[in-house]
């Protein structure tokens, strides 16, 4: 008899249509991580699932309204061959805006489109808001476009920030490609808001980097008195290119409700950019987790 049950379960499922293991990428909560993959035929369309996952209020796309004709910043990519679907996120310059959507023409000074965990409470991601003493791993793919230029000046592709006190303007940890070809990983240990002052904790040269897929965990533990930050980026032939551990840093914003990631193109104007052309930078695989050993690698 369970011999014939199972016969049957096997017919069963060889009947049904079936996803191959690696189409099938999750989207919210699994136990202690909270996934965001790129869906390409998701009911919402590309914004609503991010919002969906991330929360409402979990895009910054101010340019989209500006460009003409309108159109997003924000696209999903139906496939890659090492990841799949994912999100391009799209830079233009010197067209773009940031949040107060004045022109360069009017006094402008740099542009963002980024995504990030909302604001917003009463969703599922309220549970994924770093606070004091809380240690989170955050993991994902990036890929930079090879034709993307950089300047001087600050292009941030990721970075750590506070939500709420009086030192929530300065990031706390910045992903910062420049022009000379490294990418700098940097530290404002100052809460000062104001304050422009950052540490460079370690730089990778992007060298053979660009157009290829960079596997990241960033690990940190939000205090000011046992503060530590980890980070691994791997290149896409499984070679480690940073590996960074530092212990002693001040990792928390006094008076903030909480710490959480962003990722995207927030850059100041500059004549060193590419003029009146697109600059894209793919993301992939986004994992949030609250404590050290995710329950998924969202993949």
């Amino acid at each position: 008899m369970g011999f014939i049950r199972a016969l049957l379960g096997c017919l069963a499922w060889l009947l049904t249509p079936q996803l191959a293991v690696a189409d099938v990428r999750p989207n919210g909560v699994i136990g202690n991580t909270l996934c965001l993959n790129a869906d390409p035929s998701h009911a919402l369309g590309t914004y609503g699932l991010i919002e969906k996952v991330l929360g409402s209020g979990a895009i910054e796309s101010p340019s989209d309204g500006v460009s003409n004709p309108r159109r997003p910043h924000i696209i999903t990519v139906p496939g890659d061959s090492a990841v799949g679907p994912h999100f391009s996120i799209l830079a233009n310059e010197p067209n773009d805006v940031n949040l107060d959507r004045v022109p360069m023409s009017m006094g402008g000074d740099r542009s963002r489109t980024e995504i990030k965990l909302a604001p917003s409470s009463g969703g599922s991601q309220d549970a994924f808001k770093a606070r004091e003493g809380d240690t989170f791993v955050y993991a994902w793919r990036f890929k930079i476009s090879p034709a993307m230029k950089f300047s001087t000046s600050f292009t941030h592709l990721h970075q750590i920030k506070a939500f709420g006190g009086d030192f929530s303007d300065a990031p706390l940890i910045t992903f910062t490609p420049l022009s000379n070809g490294q990418m700098e990983i940097r530290y404002v240990g100052d809460q000062k808001s104001e304050s422009t002052t950052y540490s460079k904790l370690q730089a990778i040269s992007l060298t053979g980097l660009t157009g290829q897929w960079l596997d990241v965990r960033e690990e940190i533990t939000y205090s000011n008195t046992v503060g530590r930050y980890r980070l691994t980026i791997v290149d896409q032939q499984g070679q480690e290119r940073i590996n960074l551990d530092r212990s002693g840093l001040a990792l928390w914003r006094e008076g903030a409700d909480h710490m959480r990631p962003k990722w995207g193109i927030y850059r100041k104007h500059h004549p060193a950019l590419n003029q009146y052309a697109d600059d894209v930078v793919d993301f992939a695989n986004f994992a949030i987790t609250r404590g050290k050993v995710p329950d998924s690698t969202c993949r």
